[in-house]
């Protein structure tokens, strides 16, 4: 199992130092740059050698996914520059998460939600799968969103659209807002293609890096992951600046799990 971190381009150097084989980048900070900062970037990235096989963070909350104004023009917009930008890049995944994209206000039509959501998910997995990269669906947690909070909701969207570039990622720290970070995952293996982990400093809008108090929780879930046969990546998710310390500390626990 390969190990990553998310991080801001700005933070790419001293990541990479940390000892992670992968970073992620958030993609709309890397759709919004200027082409000459982002030039400068991939630059930066190709010289150092970190690889950078993933983008979470996928849109802004101006982009809908699912509820009042979306707009699939606007769908594929995006979708043609977070492509041609994450191949430049050297992607090859790319989660949906975006809980903002996705709330739906009270009474919205469940099936109309859904069906705008697939069509965002093909729409977007299709100008992905010319430059070779797999989309992800992400389940959120009850405390980010209100709309696909389980994995198995995930599942069954992506399973539906029957995409071949089209699966899932998986996130501890959501599964356990949704009650379900101990559930056996043998069911969704044949779309699950990346995983994300991380805990908290004080509320779900500060995902830091692993805390020593919850390894004994965190040791379990992995290992049973593990044994359904999962060989993908697993990155810390984080939102607080990144952290060389502590991130070398989490990154020394799951080598050792």
């Amino acid at each position: 199992m390969l190990f990553g971190c998310t991080c801001k381009p700005e933070e790419y150097e001293i990541a990479s130092q940390t000892g992670f084989d992968y970073i992620e980048f958030p993609c709309r900070i890397i759709c919004g740059m200027e082409e000459v900062i982002f030039s400068a970037l991939n630059k930066q990235v190709d010289r150092i050698g970190t690889p950078v096989i993933g983008m979470n963070l996928y849109c802004p909350p101006e982009l809908i996914i699912s509820g009042p104004g979306y707009d699939a023009e606007k769908v594929l917009l995006y979708a043609k520059t977070a492509a041609a930008r994450g191949s430049a890049l050297g992607v090859n995944i790319v989660g949906i998460g975006s809980p903002r994209s996705r709330i739906l206000p009270d009474g919205f039509d469940q099936k109309t939600a859904k069906s705008q959501l697939t069509e965002f998910l093909l729409i977007t997995a299709a100008q992905f799968d010319r430059v070779n990269i797999t989309v992800a669906m992400e389940a959120l947690g009850p405390c980010f969103c209100n709309f696909i909070n389980t994995v198995p909701e995930a599942y069954e969207i992506v399973n539906a659209a029957n995409k071949n570039n089209l699966k899932i990622v998986a996130d501890f720290y959501n599964m356990e807002h949704s009650g379900e970070a101990d559930n056996d995952l043998t069911a969704y293996m044949d779309k699950l293609v990346h995983m994300h982990i991380s805990d908290d400093d004080g509320s779900p809008t500060l995902r830091s890096f692993l805390k020593p108090e919850k390894y004994p929780i965190h040791k379990p879930r992995i290992r049973r992951l593990i044994e359904t046969g999962y060989n993908g990546g697993l990155t810390i998710e984080t939102d607080i600046p990144f952290d060389d310390a502590r991130a070398g500390e989490s990154l020394q626990f799951l080598k050792s799990v």
